[in-house]
C-alpha cells in the first residue's frame, strides 16, 4: 500500500490544563497507522503514557498554508518511516 501524508492532532494530559493539543504530520498507508506512530512520536518526546493520549483530529494531507496553528513535520522520523 502506497504511502499517503496525514495531519494528526492529539493532546495528552496538559489538556486538563487548557494547553492546546500537538499537530504532526506523518507518511503512514492509513489513519490507524497515522495514529499510532503520531502516539509513540509524541510519547517518546514528552513520555507521555499513551493510554493518557486522545485523538482530537485526523485528515489526510498537510495542514493548509494559513491554518492558523503550529505543527510538527515528523514524515523524517524514523518511526513515521
Amino acid at each position: 500500500m502506497q504511502a499517503r501524508t496525514f495531519t494528526v492532532t492529539i493532546s495528552g494530559r496538559e489538556r486538563e490544563d487548557g494547553e492546546a493539543p500537538y499537530t504532526y504530520v506523518v507518511t503512514a498507508a492509513d489513519y490507524e497507522e497515522a495514529i499510532g506512530k503520531v502516539k509513540k512520536i509524541h510519547q517518546a518526546e514528552y513520555e507521555d503514557e499513551l493510554a493518557d493520549l486522545q485523538l482530537e483530529e485526523i485528515f489526510e494531507g498537510m495542514p493548509w498554508e494559513h491554518c492558523g496553528y503550529a505543527w510538527n513535520d515528523v514524515r523524517d522520523s524514523p518511526i513515521s518511516t
